[in-house]
């Protein structure tokens, strides 16, 4: 393999810029044409002698160049599209500065408008004097106590409830919330999340009939009961890859017991530390039980069941983080999300799982989605992975799942967002006809869906499991993983709940994208034991750990009912990658079988704006590419209509000079799967396109691609 480092010619960087010139702001109040806003409201600006913030678009792709004359002058706070970059000032001293830069268009007052996120319900007469829980989010952490101080002093409904790092919650009147985004200082207003678990929440009355019919004593068992046999970990496991030497965190309900040293037999030895974050809780134990189950997935070691019945990396160390409130009796999420990540981080864990999310404001890129991003841009070595929610329906009747029901955070760019396939299990658990459930008519309520059963296909998906795309059409989930009919861990904690229905003392089934997450996470422990130990890749990052796992994964293309065609409900119209199974199943023998076909790059260093990096290969004979790009992305904007900052682009070039490209400029992942490739030289490429907020002038990504002979 050749490594190749140039820069495009000057021609070429010219036609992207002109292309690309910088006119309209993209955000979620609409679509901003600078030229008209500008004239007509910037003598009005004129008059403001306080410091606030601002909008300074440029004609062309922000350079580096750029934000060091920006930054010279003033106070540089983010990215937005197209072109743009939010500072502080005053409107007088920044006319100045376009005045004196030929490259600036336009200098824009960054109103409270752009600021409301469009999921609070519209304002009016009646609705004025409603309380409604709200989270702001501040430009500054410095600066958020001040912030709230003057919410506070708005009206005296107004109650602060938390003010953490850059979030502020508060309850205020629906009335008052154009004037708390007015506030310097604050960049995003938006309903406060209802976080909740998500396991699929099954009728009381069908999960009940579970415990007249489990035999208990594993006798019945079949070996598909925790999903792992779908997922292929046989193969790892039967070469020592069991998730030895890695650390995974879980942030749940809690873990059984809470105490290492009195925990469930299955988590004996394979606790590292745990550590409460529920708001009034002073331990990390699992009152409810779905964090048990979701840990057992992970790497519970099968102890009670004599190793039947263990996680995907039953050899790895856990970090436990519970986030159980006994006093809301539910999950209680941090409102600063990255306390969870760097406590695990600190204790080793470089992998995090998440089985929760907000289910309201369906494929948002919300306050929640960007903190995560923030955090895992500053720590590019831990691969953070969220569940995509269970809000999967066919409210059209149509026999398709409908799309746009993915939940935030799981909306994240840099997070591993799974989706929920079957498992293979016909006996135990739920065994049920959809039509059965107490939703199915107002759900599911057409065929093929209706008449089906939950855990009868391999290559079907769960029909809870949430579609994307996000609000700015990126395609999520990124991977599936078997979510339904799954055995695990009962936590041993007074009054647990048993879930789908408990199989005996120690195991309860159920499912939700709650339980393909933490298979997940095994996997994706298992596969980092891999790059580290059979491949030689030390310290790999949360892109190339991403890369990995979306590289092997197996497209599901059509579904469980097969090239059926859409108006009879085919489960997935595309291939790869779509917002129904995003890149595929997670496939852990595919991970085990790398071999000299498949490179794997981490580039740390990175492409910068205008350069790119090529890798060439030849084919001695016919043969394919499948090639995945991947990189941890800046923080977007929740105010933005594209969430996307810096933007790559994967080129392959063809032995006759053609080109081949996704072309693809709103995900931070790119793909080129093609099979028919003739004989001869090629060259693949990652091309710096727009970078306007990289770290030491590049962005660093993951490439991992197999070219294979027929």
């Amino acid at each position: 393999m050749i490594r190749l480092v140039k820069s495009i010619t000057a021609m070429a960087a010219l036609s992207v810029s002109v292309a690309q010139a910088g006119t309209v702001l993209k955000l979620n109040a609409g679509a901003i044409d600078t030229n008209k806003i500008t004239n007509n409201y910037a003598a009005s600006w004129m008059m403001e002698a306080q410091e606030t913030e601002y909008i300074v678009q440029f004609k062309k792709a922000i350079t580096e160049q750029d934000k060091a004359q920006v930054k010279s002058q003033f106070e540089v706070f983010g990215y937005l599209p197209d072109d743009a970059l939010v500072v502080r000032g005053t409107y007088a001293s920044l006319l100045s500065f376009k005045n004196s830069h030929s490259g600036v268009q336009a200098v824009v007052k960054y109103s409270p408008s752009y600021k409301v996120s469009t999921h609070f319900s519209v304002a009016s007469v009646f609705n004025k004097n409603s309380v409604e829980s709200i989270l702001v989010k501040t430009f500054k952490a410095s600066e958020a106590e001040a912030i709230a101080n003057k919410i506070a002093k708005l009206n005296p409904q107004v109650e602060l409830q938390v003010v953490d790092g850059k979030s502020i919650m508060a309850l205020v009147p629906r009335g008052l919330v154009t004037q708390v985004a007015a506030l310097t200082g604050v960049e995003h207003v938006q309903p406060t999340p209802e976080i909740e678990s998500f396991h699929f929440l099954m009728d009381e009355n069908v999960a009940g009939d579970v415990k007249a019919s489990a035999a208990g004593d594993y006798s019945d068992l079949t070996g598909d009961e925790p999903g792992t046999r779908v997922m292929k970990f046989d193969a790892a496991w039967a070469l020592g890859y069991t998730g030895r030497g890695q650390t995974v965190s879980m942030a749940d309900t809690g873990l059984d017991s809470g105490d290492v040293n009195s925990i469930h037999q299955d988590f004996a030895g394979g606790v590292l530390s745990g550590y409460p974050f529920g708001l009034w809780s002073k331990t990390w134990d699992d009152p409810m039980g779905h964090g048990t189950h979701v840990a057992g997935s992970v790497m519970g070691r099968g102890t009670a069941s004599k190793g039947l019945l263990k996680g995907g990396a039953y050899e790895a160390k856990m970090v436990a983080e519970g986030m159980w409130s006994p006093m809301m009796k539910n999950l209680s999420v941090p409102s600063k999300l990255g306390d969870l990540f760097a406590k695990a981080y600190a204790d080793g864990a470089r992998i995090h799982t998440n089985s929760w999310g907000g289910a309201r404001t369906f494929g948002a890129y919300d306050n929640f989605a960007v903190q995560v991003d923030e955090w895992l841009y500053a720590n590019p070595d831990m691969l953070v992975l969220f569940a995509a929610g269970n809000s999967g329906s066919d409210k059209n009747k149509d026999g398709r799942i409908d799309a746009n029901s993915m939940a935030s955070p799981g909306t994240a760019k840099n997070v591993l967002t799974v989706g929920a396939s079957e498992n293979k299990v016909s006996t135990g658990g739920i065994q049920v006809p959809i039509s059965k459930l107490r939703a199915a008519k107002d759900e599911w309520p057409a065929e093929p869906i209706y008449s089906d059963y939950i855990s009868n296909n391999e290559n079907g998906i769960a029909m809870f499991s949430s579609r994307g795309p996000t609000q700015d059409g990126r395609v999520k989930p990124d991977i599936v993983a078997p979510g339904t009919n799954i055995l695990s861990v009962k936590s041993q904690t007074k009054d647990a709940s048993d879930l789908w229905g408990a199989y005996n003392k120690d195991y309860v089934w159920s499912g939700g994208t709650s339980m393909a997450t933490p298979l997940t996470a095994g996997a994706v422990a298992v596969a980092r034991q891999i790059l580290v130990e059979k491949l030689g890749i030390q310290n790999p990052s949360a892109a190339l750990m991403k890369a990995t796992m979306i590289h092997t994964a197996v497209d599901m293309y059509p579904g469980q009912f097969g090239e059926i065609g859409a108006a009879r409900g085919q489960e997935i119209l595309t291939r790869r990658p779509n917002s129904d199974e995003g890149y595929g199943r997670v496939d852990v023998s595919n991970i085990v079988n790398l071999g000299s076909q498949t490179k794997l790059i981490d580039n740390r260093q990175g492409v910068a704006q205008g350069a790119e990096v090529s890798y060439e290969f030849t084919l001695s004979k016919a043969g394919s590419l499948y090639a995945n790009l991947v990189w941890t992305d800046a923080p977007g904007s929740s105010n933005a209509a594209q969430a996307l900052v810096n933007d790559l682009d994967l080129v392959l070039t063809l032995p006759n000079g053609q080109t081949l490209s996704m072309n693809d400029h709103i995900n931070n992942l790119e793909m080129i799967e093609k099979s028919g490739l003739p004989a001869g030289a090629y060259k693949l490429t990652v091309k710096g396109y727009k970078i306007p907020q990289a770290k030491n002038g590049a962005q660093a990504y993951a490439l991992v691609y197999t070219a294979k002979e027929l």
